[in-house]
């Protein structure tokens, strides 16, 4: 059960999409939802006297705006019927992500404009929490339109500890939607694990339908799109693939692409 929710905000007119979501999903599980705030910071170039008196303007100015746009968030947040609160969180640019991923850990969900989406994010924060915070992430796409429901849900499916890990997530939404496509690209232990997947979906009560989708290995992120696309679904669940090296997130093709083009929500677990 979702009972703990926080939103991703950076101040900028894509916080509420991302509200609207949250603010939805809340309603729905009776959930308290939490504002995260990032302001990134100003970096200082060099280390001697004469930059760090340089930057002292600069960094003034980015805490007045910080404060103006903490105030303003807190009154939009004041308009809610739910729990909620509203936390700012400071920090240099590379080490935003993980401050993220920290609260995020916390919680049941977290909700995020999906990377490259969102103009006043560009250090792509969202990316760590979903490789570091171990909660699953609902991305959603820029400028959406909230919808009433996810009706018609999309699963990813290739037998992996990533899409097993989503399922669990994601269990709340299948619970609700009122048709879940289970959806396999390729062949091979995927397919062979298909029919395990949907016993257990119907063990929860869930009734899957089975499909596959047709794409050599490099294009499967556009045939689950697609697929989503055919079906109008209004939700895609889906494990997120990478991994971290020397603290840059690299993601998979099939994650990325998903991430740079869906433009219905993705909920995603690792």
């Amino acid at each position: 059960m979702i009972k703990d929710i926080v939103v991703h905000l950076t101040g900028s007119a894509e916080d509420e999409v991302r509200l609207a979501y949250a603010e939805a999903i809340g309603a729905r599980f009776d959930a308290h939802l939490t504002g995260l705030y990032a302001h990134i910071l100003p970096e200082v170039i060099g280390g001697d006297g004469v930059a760090l008196i340089a930057m002292e303007p600069l960094i003034e100015q980015s805490n007045e705006q910080a404060d103006a746009t903490l105030d303003r968030l807190v009154q939009r947040f004041d308009r809610l019927t739910m729990p909620h609160e509203v936390r700012r969180i400071d920090a240099f640019s590379g080490m935003a992500g993980d401050a993220l991923a920290m609260e995020a850990r916390t919680a049941d969900l977290f909700v995020a404009t999906r990377p490259y989406g969102d103009p006043a994010d560009a250090v792509n924060m969202e990316v760590a929490v979903l490789f570091s915070s171990g909660r699953a992430c609902l991305f959603v796409p820029p400028k959406a339109q909230t919808p009433y429901s996810f009706g018609t849900v999309v699963l990813a499916w290739n037998g992996s500890r990533e899409s097993a890990r989503a399922v669990a997530e994601a269990m709340p939404f299948l619970k609700l939607a009122g048709q879940v496509i289970v959806v396999m690209v390729g062949e091979g232990e995927a397919t062979a694990s298909g029919g395990d997947i949907a016993r257990h979906l119907s063990r929860h009560g869930i009734s899957a339908v089975i499909g596959m989708a047709e794409a050599g290995p490099d294009d499967a992120g556009e045939a689950l799109l697609a697929e989503v696309r055919r079906v109008g679904a209004g939700l895609l669940v889906m494990g997120g693939y990478g991994h971290s090296r020397l603290r840059e997130w690299i993601l998979g093709g099939t994650t990325r692409h998903i991430l740079a083009n869906a433009d219905v929500p993705v909920l995603m677990a690792r």
